[in-house]
Order: structure tokens, then sequence, then C-alpha cells
């Protein structure tokens, strides 16, 4: 019988053989698609002589013709057609999984992983394999790969991504393909996006792993990432690495780890010699939102205060490059590098700002603006009264001091994040990708009308 009368027939017996007929049919070498075809028909007639199916056999080591007989060990196309029926009733499966259900070593399932991937049935993934069909799987449970797609794709009458459940619910053992995320320590913008990773992440029957790492010299990130790749399940890397001297050590760390990487809000260092893909928000377009939003209201001196921070950076060079192309807006003053909680500094801006007449204050961070506001109120003036302001950050502003806001979106940079790495997974060899998510400007009052 030709490979293509075997596949129809195939097709016709069952919907695993569908799948598997399928795959086999866009192979482009014929003499590796003859072979495989053939371990998989040789395979195929032996679970059906025997009456049983070696999948799900009782005794879960190996094929048995009945009771008390003796365990063998499979043939590589015993397993090599296991694990392709495996894989159309769930989308990912790891090694970990895999040598457990065929009672094998890790490295035996490595080298059928490889066979099959060679012959194009299944997608590698570090820790695993992955379906390549286009198809719902058997069981009627979409694959990773239409949920990425049609997740990860959709778009809502606004324009956003859409995330829409899918059909079934996951329940995720420890055994199943999972992210590594390293963020900094919680704080009022990472628990979001922490959050909405795993929001996305069980949808597409993937887990995530935190690791937590503090602004701190001690922080050893690179040896948090090494032990953290140690666990099998890791398919890839989310990682915010620290941004000061120290961070170097993380970065160094990454150019020697062959696991996929996606680095969030963090810009690559100036000559670093090894490339990952990157998602950040951003801060210059923000900043130009404010500036448009201040011109609306007819604000045209515009003074400036920054306080030191891993994005503090891109938002000054946003707002500098605005200053400098546009005749529109004066800035007599930007402050940069202030703290919150330095009192004499604070004060030093609140003094500028009543001495020059400016009439807004582009303000970054939350805390410091929320410190600025404090201070002029002790010296009689008010938001927006006598001072219009926006914030840049959008996340520490109490209700009871509404300002306007620029807010980095969780959802949006979380959902940026796994599609990228996602697709990374799947094409190793891309170029490299960097991701730019526009914050949101959020209208709370605080910029009225010249007066």
């Amino acid at each position: 019988m030709c490979i293509e009368a075997y596949a129809v027939h195939m097709a016709s017996s069952s919907p695993s053989h569908a799948v598997i007929a399928h795959s086999v049919h866009t192979i482009g070498s014929e003499e590796v698609r003859e072979q495989i075809m053939a371990d998989i028909i040789s395979t195929s007639d032996i679970t059906a002589v025997n009456g049983t199916d070696a999948s799900t056999s009782d005794t879960g080591t190996g094929a048995s013709t009945g009771t008390g007989a003796a365990k063998r060990d499979y043939l590589p196309a015993e397993r090599q057609n296991m694990i392709l029926n495996l894989l159309t009733r769930q989308s990912v499966a790891t090694v970990a999984e895999l040598a457990k259900m065929l009672d094998t070593t890790e490295i035996t399932v490595r080298r059928d992983l490889t066979v099959l991937s060679k012959a194009g049935l299944l997608k590698r993934i570090r820790g695993g394999a992955m379906s390549v069909s286009s198809s719902a799987s058997a069981n009627g449970k979409p694959s990773i790969v239409d949920i990425a797609t049609s997740a990860l794709s959709e778009r809502t009458p606004s324009g956003g991504i859409a995330i829409k459940p899918v059909p079934h619910s996951l329940e995720l053992g420890s055994d199943q393909p999972a992210i590594g995320v390293m963020l900094p320590e919680p704080s009022f913008f990472w628990p979001g996006v922490i959050e909405q990773m795993r929001k996305i992440a069980s949808r597409l029957g993937l887990r995530i792993i935190t690791r937590e790492t503090a602004y701190d010299v001690d922080a050893h990130e690179d040896e948090i990432l090494a032990d953290m790749i140690q666990d099998p399940t890791i398919c890839g890397l989310i990682v915010a690495p620290s941004v000061h001297s120290y961070g170097k050590r993380t970065w160094d760390w990454l150019a020697t780890c062959e696991m996929p990487t996606v680095v969030i809000e963090r810009d690559l260092p100036l000559l670093c010699e090894h490339f990952v893909d990157s998602v950040r928000t951003n801060h210059p377009y923000g900043v130009r939102k404010a500036a448009v939003h201040f011109l609306q209201h007819g604000h045209r001196s515009i003074g400036a205060a920054f306080t030191d921070t891993p994005t503090s950076a891109m938002i000054q060079e946003g707002w500098r490059d605005v200053i400098e192309s546009t005749d529109e807006i004066q800035c007599p003053f930007a402050f940069e590098g202030i703290q919150p909680y330095d009192t004499k500094g604070v004060n030093g801006i609140v003094d500028k700002i009543l001495l020059s007449g400016v009439t807004a204050m582009l303000v970054h961070s939350d805390y410091l603006a929320i410190a600025i506001a404090q201070t002029l109120e002790r010296r009689g003036k008010r938001v927006p009264d006598d001072l219009s302001m926006i914030s840049v950050d959008g996340f520490a502003t109490p209700s009871s001091r509404p300002l306007t806001v620029l807010r980095s979106s969780d959802k949006d940079l979380a959902e940026a994040a796994i599609r990228t790495l996602l697709e990374r997974i799947q094409d190793p060899d891309r170029a490299t990708r960097h991701v730019l998510v526009d914050p949101n400007l959020i209208d709370r009052g605080s910029v009225i009308d010249v007066r």
C-alpha cells in the first residue's frame, strides 16, 4: 500500500491516526516519511493483533497481552507511536512525563523526540515536545498553537488583544510545562503583571513559576536563574534584570544560557554581545500623550521632576525629545534623581515651581508626585487649582489624591511577553524582536484649563 493510501486508511480508522497521517503526509523528506510510516504501521499492526493499546496498558510499563505476561521494553517505534498518540490528546508533553508513561529513561525519550522532530511529526521545546497539528486534538481540546493563535491575536472592538477562556478547565500538574519568571520583589506594579501572566498561561496549559529578586547587590540573580532552569519542566524565561552595575552578572549569564528568554521592562546593555527578545512600556510615546494632554488644556510652561527608577532614563529621554522638537512647550527646569523621601530635594522642586510660574508638572514616580502635592499644600497651593500635574506610574496614587496618570498596562505587557516567548520557542532562529507597549493616559482631573 502506498504511503498516501495508507494515510487515508489511518485517518479513517482513529482520530489519533488522522493527526499522525496528516503530519507524515506533510514531511518534506520522502525517505524519512516512508521510514516513520513503516514504523507506525508495524506498531499499529502489533496493537491490532494483541487487541490492546500499549498506551493504555494496565501495567503502564510495557505491551502486555494478558494476565501474568512478562513485562518487556517497548520497541522504538512503539514508544514513538505512544508519544504521538499522547500529543493528539494534549498539546504539550514534558520529557519527565513521557519517561514515566513509557517506563524508560529521559535520555531514551529525548532520542525518540529527536527522531520524531526531524521527521516533522512534533516540535521540540526545552524539556519536552509540542504538537505541530493545527487542528484540535482527538478529545476536542484545542492545541497550544490553536489557543495561542486565537487568544493572542483576536482583537477587542477597541483594537486590544482579546483573551478568551478556552472551552475546558485545565488541571495543571507539577509535570506540566512551565515558564520561569524572575521579577523584582513585589511592588505596586509587578504583582499585577504576574497575575495576568498566570491567567494567560493557564489558558495555554502552561504554569508560571516565579522567583523574586531585590534591588540589592546581594540579589545574585544569576544564581537564581541557574537554579530555576534545573526544573526540567521550564521551557522559557521572562526576566527583569537589575539595572544597577551588579546586574551585569545577570546579562553575562543570559549570554551563555540557551533557554528561550524574554526581558521585560528593561533595555538591553548598550554594548551587549548577546541579544534577547524584550518587551517594554513605550514611555517616550507615553510622554507625548502627556504633552498633548497639557497642550489641550492650554499649558505651555511645564516643569518636570524625575526620581531614580529602572525606567526613569527612558521617560526623561522621551521628555527631552518633546522639548527639543517643539516650540509649543517651554520647560524652565527638569529635576532628576530626586527621591520622594528626600525632604530637601522635594522642597527644592516646590521652590522652583513657585518661583518659575509654571502652570503644570510632569512627575515620575507616583510617590514623588504625591510628595510634591503634599508640600505644595503646606505652602498654600493645591493640585489642580494652582498647578496641573500628570504622574508617570499610576499605581500608587490613592483615591484621596486623584492624579491624571500614565499607567503601564500589566495585562498588555503580560500578553506581549508570553506571546513573544512562545514565538521564540516555536522558532528559535528568528530575528530578535523588541516589543513596545504604549501606556494608557488615565484622566482623573488633575489637569485643568489654564486660568
